[in-house]
């Protein structure tokens, strides 16, 4: 699949959110005994585009449709995810985090942040504006509340303060040019993000030339970006920290890669690379507590019903 591919079926996506939806289905898949056995979780309406996000909140799990912003909920003891918060006409979700009782979503083509409040999903969510031209991939929350979210189509990194997580609250531009370097032509750039040090430093990866990069801020305003990893993470898309490895998905190959960071976050090593039968162009990944959640977003063939893989988290 080409990235313009994925553009273009988000796109599509948008503008046919309204389409019936398919009938349920869930299935399991087992390998190397049960104490290793992939649970399937199977999207019960997969008619609101191609899923791409992934949260976890100590109860739930939450996924994102593109098509239109509709939200899931699901657990790890039911195999089927049900839908959470409907979507709406010219909403997306790609990535998400929750935090303190909130969802936050990064809405891809549409420009915009949500904010959405847990215990009352009914509830308008916050929204934050970054203009046109965009695609907010991921973001990622901050112990203090600070929202940093990746643009893949524009060189910058959008900055919410935690005391503008409000109505009305504004949004800073952090511009990553030129020490990344951003490929045009609908390629995808930044996308995956991960924060250290309180949101001081954080960690991206670059899908199209398969970068990590470190970005530290001094303090004072100024900001300093390095590379951490050169080039084994081509197609690399969300990632997380889980218990000190850094885990890159990548969709083509279908797997997720383990790092290992020096303690600076300066250096970056593979240690290993784990696929799965049941992933199908996966995009991004939630640890939740023995597994991984990963996000089947399968833009390459857009097969119904969308899954998401449970993966043992001792594989």
């Amino acid at each position: 699949m080409t990235r313009r591919i994925k553009v273009a079926l988000i796109a599509i996506a948008l503008a046919a959110a309204s389409l019936a939806a398919s009938a349920p289905a869930s299935a399991d898949r087992a390998h190397r005994g049960d104490h290793h056995t992939t649970k399937v979780f199977t999207l019960k309406n997969s008619n609101h585009g191609n899923p791409e996000g992934v949260a976890w909140d100590g109860k739930h799990f939450y996924v994102g449709a593109t098509g239109d912003g509709t939200i899931y909920r699901g657990s790890l003891r039911d195999r089927t995810i049900h839908t959470f918060i409907p979507g709406k006409t010219g909403r997306a979700a790609v990535g998400m985090k929750t935090f303190h009782g909130r969802l936050y979503v990064a809405g891809g083509p549409t420009g915009q942040v949500y904010v959405f409040n847990l215990r009352h999903p009914g509830a308008t969510p916050l929204t934050f504006e970054t203009g046109a031209g965009g695609f907010l991939n991921d973001l990622v929350v901050t112990g203090r509340g600070d929202i940093f979210i990746t643009d893949s189509f524009r060189p910058t990194l959008w900055h919410i303060p935690a005391d503008q997580v409000k109505p009305g609250g504004t949004v800073e531009a952090i511009s990553v040019s030129p020490e990344i370097a951003y490929a045009g032509g609908g390629a995808f750039n930044l996308n995956g993000i991960v924060a250290f040090r309180g949101g001081h430093e954080l960690v991206v990866v670059n899908t199209n030339d398969g970068k990590l990069y470190r970005i530290r801020f001094d303090g004072s305003g100024g900001r300093s970006i390095t590379v951490v990893q050169a080039d084994a993470l081509a197609g690399g898309d969300g990632m997380i920290v889980d218990d000190g490895k850094l885990i890159v998905v990548r969709g083509n190959p279908a797997s997720l890669t383990f790092l290992k960071l020096s303690d600076d976050r300066s250096r970056a090593r593979v240690k290993k690379v784990v696929t799965d039968p049941t992933l199908r162009g996966p995009s991004t990944v939630a640890s939740a507590r023995d597994r991984y959640l990963v996000v089947n977003a399968d833009f390459a063939t857009s097969t119904k019903p969308f899954t998401v893989s449970g993966l043992a988290r001792d594989d």
